[in-house]
């Protein structure tokens, strides 16, 4: 989670800061709300067909807002590897300059503190339960 304000204890321009917890969180609970809607449009289909709309505006709206801060935090990831060509930097253990940690760092930070393997898991789980409820819903129907 990133910010386009510099990082206020390493004192460099290009070091994004850490957004607070309760941003990650909050994107978290927004992708799972799209991805929950999603899967829950086939049991709107066959006890509330009223609700199939809806669900589908909350799964779809839930997921773009959450890929969009995915894409968003990735970017600014990307960005610095590449305006502090970090790689390289690895390559030759000599070079790294202050900067270069702090970047580091906040790279290493911002990983540890996503919630994006929790969205992944839980978008998985309700996935396999829906194919296994519409499998079993439609053999068991007339």
């Amino acid at each position: 989670m990133t910010d386009i304000r510099s990082c206020p204890l390493s004192g460099h321009r290009n070091i994004p800061h850490t957004l607070p917890r309760w941003v990650a969180w909050f994107a978290f609970g927004v992708g799972l709300c799209g991805a929950i809607s999603l899967r829950l449009i086939l049991l709107a289909k066959a006890y509330r067909p009223e609700l199939i709309r809806l669900f589908w505006y909350i799964g779809v709206c839930g997921n773009m807002v959450f890929f969009m801060f995915r894409s968003y935090i990735t970017r600014k990831r990307r960005r610095l590897i590449m305006e502090l060509r970090l790689v390289e930097k690895l390559k030759d253990r000599n070079n790294l300059r202050p900067e270069d940690y702090d970047a580091i760092k906040y790279i290493i930070s911002s990983l540890s503190a996503s919630k994006e393997q929790w969205n992944y898991a839980v978008i998985f789980v309700f996935s396999m339960a829906a194919i296994a409820w519409d499998l079993w819903f439609s053999m068991t129907s007339p």
